[in-house]
């Protein structure tokens, strides 16, 4: 958090929790500062940071798909994800709605 503090960039909402690699958690952070989409090059060189990505802050949804290609973010209105989850023929994902 120490880049945001040294920015000057509030963070509204921070939620972690439990990932798909062992050892490692999801963070996701919500701010409506306009500079926050320009924060993420920073976060990007954090040493303990594996990715960072920007969402869209009109997102109800999220959810990341496991395919043999690799990972596949979406995000959206809830009903445009439930879709995506629907076509995904059973890939594994992980869903988190109301989250930003």
């Amino acid at each position: 958090m120490a880049v945001f503090t040294r920015k000057r960039i509030s963070v509204d909402t921070i939620l972690a929790g439990p990932c798909e690699r062992e050892g490692c958690a999801r963070v996701i952070l919500a701010s409506q500062h306009p500079q926050f989409p320009k924060m993420l090059e920073h976060v990007r060189r954090v040493h303990d940071v594996i990715e960072a990505d920007y969402i869209e802050n009109n997102a109800e949804g999220f959810a990341l798909f496991r395919t043999p290609e690799g990972r596949r973010p979406v995000s959206g209105k809830a009903e445009d994800v439930d879709a995506k989850v629907a076509e995904s023929d059973g890939a594994p994902f992980v869903k988190v709605y109301g989250a930003m």
